[in-house]
């Protein structure tokens, strides 16, 4: 069995820049019925509290000119959510199933395999949606009360900077880890196990959330980019967006890449014996 070829070797031919566009496009027209979603459900829970500290993890993770006129448009949807009518809340609903949809087509694509089909792939990305949103309220709330508890019995650390910038970093990094193993496991569709994800979730976490504390140095050299300043917040956005669809196409590469030397491996050891 011949050894399969390199991930970075098998990006490119799987046209992976593409992918990327593809998935970055999509999650930036899912972005505004997502936050929408995300921020109604914590209202009609009374935890606006967890509403603001959203908002200021996202504008932490992505640049924040373009999370505050985002947040402009949900809160002018919100106020007029009494006109938006049930057919406009489905539209909404639709419209965050898109980014879901595109993960299931590029990962499908790096493993050589088709797409469910379309009932089928739309039930699978509504029952990600909202398990997405059930694991943002209940970390919100764990991140919470767990923040005040540390104020509480450790207070010196929690107030510190430094602690406040490590808590902060530490539960980034976790949900990012979460979301992506669940993408990874259930949108492929292959027969594989939880662990076969694991590998290429992890690398990728690790190198968003390295991201995201160098998004100050993109946002500041993106500033002198007269292409990106023309077209305003929601072109930074799409950059931004691009760039962290490259890595979790290529954290795919990674999980075929282990798959199929684990499949060469056991193939060779059946030939031995």
């Amino acid at each position: 069995m011949p050894a399969p070829p390199d991930p970075f070797g098998k990006f490119f031919a799987d046209r992976g820049p593409h992918l990327a566009a593809m998935i970055a496009y999509f999650a930036l027209l899912s972005f505004i019925p997502l936050l929408f979603l995300s921020v109604s459900l914590l209202g009609l829970a009374g935890r606006p509290d967890e509403s603001s500290y959203l908002v200021t993890e996202l504008e932490r993770a992505f640049p924040g000119s373009s999370v505050s006129s985002i947040v402009d448009t949900v809160d002018e949807i919100r106020r007029h959510a009494a006109t938006l009518g049930i057919l406009g809340a489905a539209t909404l609903v639709w419209a965050s199933l898109s980014l879901f949809s595109a993960l299931e087509s590029a990962f499908n694509i790096v493993y050589g395999q088709p797409n469910r089909s379309f009932l089928r792939g739309k039930l699978l990305a509504v029952g990600l949606m909202l398990l997405s949103l059930v694991m943002l309220f209940v970390g919100l709330l764990i991140g919470s009360f767990g923040f005040d508890l540390l104020k509480r019995y450790a207070g010196g650390f929690a107030q510190n900077s430094y602690g406040a910038y490590s808590l902060s970093v530490a539960f980034s990094l976790a949900a990012v880890l979460v979301f992506l193993l669940a993408v990874y496991y259930f949108l492929t569709n292959v027969e594989h196990s939880f662990l076969d994800v694991v590998p290429g979730a992890v690398v990728v976490a690790i190198v968003l959330e390295a991201s995201f504390q160098a998004l100050p140095l993109y946002v500041r050299y993106s500033s002198n980019v007269v292409t990106l300043k023309a077209f305003g917040a929601p072109a930074l956005l799409l950059v931004w967006l691009y760039v962290m669809a490259n890595v979790i196409v290529f954290g795919a590469e990674i999980n075929w890449w282990r798959s199929t030397q684990r499949q060469r491996e056991l193939a060779e050891t059946s030939g031995l014996a």
